[in-house]
């Protein structure tokens, strides 16, 4: 026993420092030029339009290749939320990267800056397009979307956010954007409730039934139609119900001159999988309604002109609850 406690004080005792230098591993430096062309591609495109340009390209001359490369300009999506005052130099990028894509851009989304310029820049170099999406832009001239949807054989998704719309351009889609399947013109109606909460304005200023007209009468074979905020009446509405057989989901969240109710929304839970009522709040509409800040003064509109008591929440109206009001029937 005794021997073995003067072995023990035989071994060194190391102390903390020694310890940390002991465990320490050297850890191989990385070199981001190693990485595969493919993955690097991947990671550049994920920066985004701005910083590729700005900052990226301008790394090496192998990421400056990289960012040549027009399957990184596939996708394109340009924000100039950010910097209202640069318009100009948002444009000339845009035009950039459509330059770089080489024909073979397919999804394009441009939030703030979009004019008549860039979308005729856009179509003349994009015949591959199958995603448009437009937002915060209303500087569109009837000619405009005639001239450009023309060029557009392959678009399936058109989203339109507080962006107008002509109705020739609704007519043009239906002739000659046959993949059409998705349609969204989404309006912050909070613009038209400014002028009537002060009394200068009724309500029967606002209705208009002329893009709902337009989409039953030319856009059969739309599955999802987004109208949020519309100023659409029942009449507007009937007109989708009649055009367009195939719809699966109907968005009329703050469409407020509807009057949901009997035969006619016992026709939306027939017809269509998921509708998604006038009072409900858009939660999940991107660059437009993101904060509740006229939930107030929605839900007095609603109140007004829009009572829930008549969409029919009983046996009469495909079982009752809020949640089969979204979905429609099982059927």
């Amino acid at each position: 026993m005794d021997q073995q406690k003067a072995i023990n004080l035989k071994k060194p005792v190391l102390g903390a420092s020694q310890f940390k230098h002991i465990r320490k591993v050297k850890r191989p430096k990385r070199n981001w030029l190693d990485l595969p062309s493919e993955i690097t591609a991947n990671i550049l495109h994920r920066i985004g339009v701005f910083d590729i340009f700005q900052n990226a390209q301008k790394v090496c001359t192998t990421w400056r290749e990289i960012c040549k490369d027009p399957a990184i300009w596939r996708v394109i999506y340009v924000d100039a939320s950010f910097d209202t005052n640069a318009n100009r130099a948002f444009e000339e990028m845009c035009k950039r990267a459509v330059d770089r894509s080489q024909g073979q851009l397919v999804d394009i989304t441009i939030v703030r800056f979009c004019n008549e310029e860039i979308l005729e820049y856009i179509a003349n170099r994009s015949i591959q397009l199958k995603r448009l999406t437009i937002a915060c832009c209303d500087d569109f001239s009837n000619r405009i979307w005639t001239k450009c949807l023309v060029k557009f054989p392959l678009l399936e998704e058109l989203s339109l956010y507080a962006t107008n719309i002509s109705r020739e351009g609704i007519e043009t889609a239906g002739r000659y954007c046959s993949k059409l399947k998705t349609l969204k013109v989404n309006q912050e109606n909070y613009r038209f409730w400014d002028y009537y909460s002060d009394g200068e304005y009724e309500p029967n200023d606002f209705m208009d039934d002329w893009i709902a007209t337009a989409i039953g009468e030319n856009l059969h074979e739309l599955r999802h139609l987004e109208l949020i905020g519309s100023p659409m009446t029942n009449e507007g509405l009937k007109m989708i119900l009649d055009g367009c057989h195939h719809l699966e989901l109907l968005d009329l969240r703050r469409c407020l001159f509807l009057h949901l109710g009997g035969d006619l929304w016992k026709r939306c839970l027939q017809q269509i999988k998921c509708v998604k009522l006038p009072n409900h709040f858009p939660e999940g509409c991107p660059f437009i309604y993101k904060t509740d800040e006229f939930s107030d003064e929605f839900g007095g509109f609603c109140e007004e002109y829009y009572d829930e008591s008549e969409v029919g929440y009983d046996e009469e109206s495909e079982g009752g609850s809020d949640e089969e009001s979204e979905g429609g029937s099982d059927e």
